[in-house]
């Protein structure tokens, strides 16, 4: 019996010791692999500049060094000075360069080609035990403040039109670009629309209330929940869902409408308008609860249609701007303004300047952090494709000749709706290479580089 018990205890400790032999490798082999890692990275250059600020990330899961910020487009990387440090277990460090298709025992201080990924393995001193890291250098393949432009789709709808309006619109699960259309003069309008996702499949909706002709579709206008819209007559619609409209009772007579103003800390929500009483045009606001208010004379050579108008919340502020346009008696404009009430307006720039010539249907969107100014047609009657930005919320705009100029096959227009979407591309839709004529089927889009760049 004491035999068996000896026998007993005997095994359960050679178990016992051969589990903890056992252990005692796995963590031996596991320091050792832990020792193989290389541990810092980093490149420099006296012709490369900022190489040296550069930040790489060591991914030790995937065995990949790379660097999550691009560096500039163009820059080379050929012949580079690399750092490295590596655990204590690491005898011997080997370099695969794809560029040049060599391997060598490297020694740590020769330069290494960059411009394709490079390979690191490193060894332990028994040669049991290797690491391997691929290490690439992430440069801009194309110019960040440049922009493409392409055609995105011709032939938009299946019918011709003289008159068009797009808008943004979330019905709760999608959201939509909605376009207003006017096949002919005097012709009834008509609604389609198109997933923003897409924006190449558009189908028709029952559009309903609105009158069958002189409706400014390019005035149309959301508020407080809202869409409004105004006719030639003065007469002001609203539609909850941008499809079924109806007659807004008790307005004064409405000549324009300007945008809209968000409610903020030191402001009431309101919409702005141009509105007509007997003694001229005058500025004016309508609140939440449809009540209206009238302010400032308009001046003389205000615009009265034909402007390019941005409601934007900007310096803890809301604010309209106009741009370009026709004045009430008929004159073409080149000045922009400005309000944070609605109910007086400040000229932003001198009425006389030349930042651009003298336009109606000029496109206008607030992109990349300043105002975008396209196209437009002239006082000639000329359609234009020039492009003018503004950081300054209007108060000066400069010409841009580089970067993200409109192609040449882009046909010159005005009146064409400008929207900025998701993806942050600039998206137009239509548009008109004549006062009178119909409007361009097709749609272009264009996105400066950067602000389609995603991290690693």
């Amino acid at each position: 019996m004491k035999s068996k018990i000896f026998l007993l205890i005997t095994g359960c400790f050679a178990v016992l010791l051969t589990s903890c032999l056992g252990d005692s490798d796995y963590d031996s082999y596991y320091e050792v692999d832990k020792n193989c890692q290389i541990t810092e990275f980093s490149l420099s250059s006296d012709s490369v500049s900022g190489l040296s600020d550069v930040k790489f990330t060591i991914d030790q899961l995937n065995g990949r060094i790379m660097n999550l910020d691009s560096m500039p487009f163009g820059t080379e990387i050929e012949k580079v000075i690399c750092t490295v440090k590596y655990g204590s277990y690491v005898t011997k460090l080997e370099v695969i360069q794809e560029a040049t298709g060599d391997t060598i025992d490297w020694n740590a201080e020769d330069s290494l080609d960059f411009s394709k990924p490079v390979k690191f393995i490193t060894s332990s001193y028994d040669g049991m035990t290797k690491r391997v890291y691929v290490a690439q250098v992430n440069v801009h393949q194309v110019v960040p403040d440049s922009m493409v432009w392409r055609q995105y789709i011709t032939n938009i709808l299946p019918t011709k039109f003289v008159d068009q309006k797009v808008i943004s619109f979330n019905d709760g699960s999608a959201d939509y670009y909605y376009m207003y259309v006017q096949p002919a003069a005097n012709t009834a309008y008509k609604l389609y629309r198109s997933k923003q996702t897409d924006a190449k499949s558009w189908e028709e909706l029952p559009l309903t209330g609105l009158p069958a002709s002189g409706v400014l579709l390019s005035q149309i206008t959301s508020y407080n929940n809202l869409y409004y819209v105004v006719t030639k007559e003065g007469s002001l619609y609203s539609s909850a869902d941008a499809v079924n409209w109806q007659l807004v009772e008790g307005t004064p007579k409405v000549k324009s409408l300007l945008g809209y103003i968000d409610e903020s800390t030191n402001q009431p929500a309101v919409l702005s308008a141009i509105v007509e009483e007997e003694n001229g045009l005058v500025f004016a606001a309508m609140n939440a609860e449809g009540q209206w208010e009238t302010g400032e004379m308009v001046p003389a050579h205000f615009p009265v249609e034909g402007f390019s108008s941005a409601s934007i919340y900007l310096m803890y502020t809301s604010r309209v701007m106009v741009v370009g346009g026709k004045s009430s008696d008929g004159q073409l404009q080149n000045a922009s303004w400005a309000t944070m009430n609605a109910l007086d307006w400040a000229e932003q720039t001198d009425s006389y300047g030349d930042y651009f010539t003298k336009r109606q249907g000029t496109m206008m969107a607030y992109y990349d952090n300043m105002f975008y100014l396209i196209g437009g047609i002239d006082e000639s009657g000329k359609p234009q494709k020039d492009i003018y930005r503004s950081s300054d919320y209007g108060v000066t705009w400069n010409y841009v000749d580089t970067l993200v100029v409109l192609p040449s096959s882009y046909q010159a227009r005005g009146f064409a709706s400008m929207l900025v979407d998701k993806d942050n591309y600039l998206m137009i839709f239509g548009g008109k290479s004549t006062i009178n004529g119909q409007d361009l089927n097709d749609i272009w889009k264009g996105r400066i580089n950067r602000l389609g760049f995603e991290r690693q």
